[in-house]
């Protein structure tokens, strides 16, 4: 019951009417710093969450899910039905054989090395590379036709209008004999389409045909780099890798999408982490303010502790009363914060009013559950701590 009057009190204060004092701006003043440092962080954090969704998905829309590659070797023999039973999978969507070289494409003018990937016909049931397609589509069933990223072809001046070709050249040892002093083989393809993702994929990949490429690198038909595996949507990523790693032999290694790019990942939740400590900093300003705010309030309210004082309430509750004042002004303060800067969130998600400097790209921005619990979290305990320390000693320095 006592608890209740002490909570009673603190609210009090916490909401008195009088905003004749300069206690009382004192207290609205820590308030809003409250709010607008949790309004603050949750705005930033969203924005983060979607820069990283957005730099994700150019990444997503390339590589797969998962990618069978030997533990051993480049390369590897599967049989056919090894592959149907991959593709009999539950969470499997698509699952398709590639042959990866790295070689030189070259035309009379330029130059460039790429790794070009031999896909077969089931790869090119992955709409989303059709979709980046930025001129041609994607392909390449036909003997000898390339697919190629617009880096690459800007490297090479190719012109789509024109009959095009390039020559692609590979190592093959196969190729040295008494008759041919060459060490290299080389194969003509015709570009059948360009696309366009980051500089960094398309700066980096071709495709065309596993027919083509095995003939290129002079391996059988049989031998294969990987097997690329899309899961279905609504399974579970988890379920699925654990079913490939007891189907496949001991000898082949199931990667996923983020071990495919570690660094990339890796560089996000980083950033994502250093801006959140970075804008702690603005809660700790705003928490000092409620530090002030609250010792202005002891000594303001010394009078009145006195009198409840005399009245039988004993130290340790005076110290309660200006610890349930803080915890008002940190919950609350979060909560409206936190609801402010998800306005903010919905409006720029529906109705774009901030765009990426020079573009007329809107900024991206998520919000998830995950940002709004820390946000109120981490304000709310840091102004829970702050009036934690205010308080202790208020006995020592008011009432003795």
């Amino acid at each position: 019951m006592f608890n209740s009057f002490i909570f009673k009190i603190a609210r009090r204060y916490f909401f008195a009417r009088s905003s004749k004092t300069i206690v009382n701006r004192i207290n609205r003043f820590a308030f809003i710093m409250i709010v607008v440092s949790a309004c603050s962080l949750l705005v930033v954090l969203s924005a983060f969450s979607g820069l990283k969704d957005f730099g994700l998905l150019y990444t997503n829309s390339f590589d797969p899910d998962f990618k069978v590659i030997p533990k051993v070797g480049k390369h590897f023999i599967l049989a056919g039905p090894a592959l149907e039973k991959v593709s009999s999978l539950s969470g499997t969507s698509n699952a398709s054989l590639v042959l990866e070289e790295k070689v030189l494409l070259a035309n009379s003018l330029n130059s460039t090395s790429i790794v070009l990937k031999g896909v077969d016909s089931n790869h090119f049931l992955n709409q989303q590379l059709n979709d980046l397609s930025l001129v041609g589509v994607y392909d390449i069933r036909d003997k000898n036709n390339i697919y190629l990223g617009a880096s690459v072809a800007s490297d090479l001046d190719v012109v789509l209008s024109e009959d095009f070709s390039v020559k692609a050249t590979v190592p093959s040892l196969n190729n040295f004999s008494l008759f041919s002093l060459s060490p290299f083989s080389s194969l003509f393809f015709e570009i059948q389409g360009i696309y366009q993702i980051s500089g960094d994929i398309e700066s980096k990949y071709a495709f065309t045909s596993l027919s083509s490429l095995s003939s290129l690198i002079n391996v059988p038909p049989n031998r294969f780099s990987a097997i690329e595996i899309i899961v279905g949507d609504g399974f579970s990523k988890e379920v699925l890798e654990e079913e490939l790693n007891q189907l496949l032999p001991v000898d082949f290694n199931v990667i996923s999408k983020q071990e495919l790019n570690p660094a990339l990942y890796k560089m996000l939740n980083t950033e994502n982490f250093a801006v959140y400590l970075i804008f702690c900093l603005v809660v700790i300003i705003a928490v000092f303010n409620l530090v002030g705010s609250i010792t202005i309030m002891m000594v303001e309210k010394t009078y009145d502790l006195k009198i409840l004082s005399a009245l039988g309430a004993n130290k340790n509750s005076f110290s309660k009363i200006f610890l349930s004042l803080g915890s008002i002004v940190s919950f609350f303060g979060s909560l409206v914060g936190c609801v402010v800067g998800s306005i903010f969130v919905v409006i720029q998600g529906s109705s774009p009013f901030v765009y990426v400097p020079g573009t007329s790209l809107p900024y991206p921005v998520v919000l998830t559950f995950q940002n709004l619990l820390i946000v109120f979290l981490t304000v709310s305990l840091f102004g829970l701590a702050a009036s934690f320390w205010t308080t202790r000693n208020l006995d020592k320095l008011f009432l003795d």
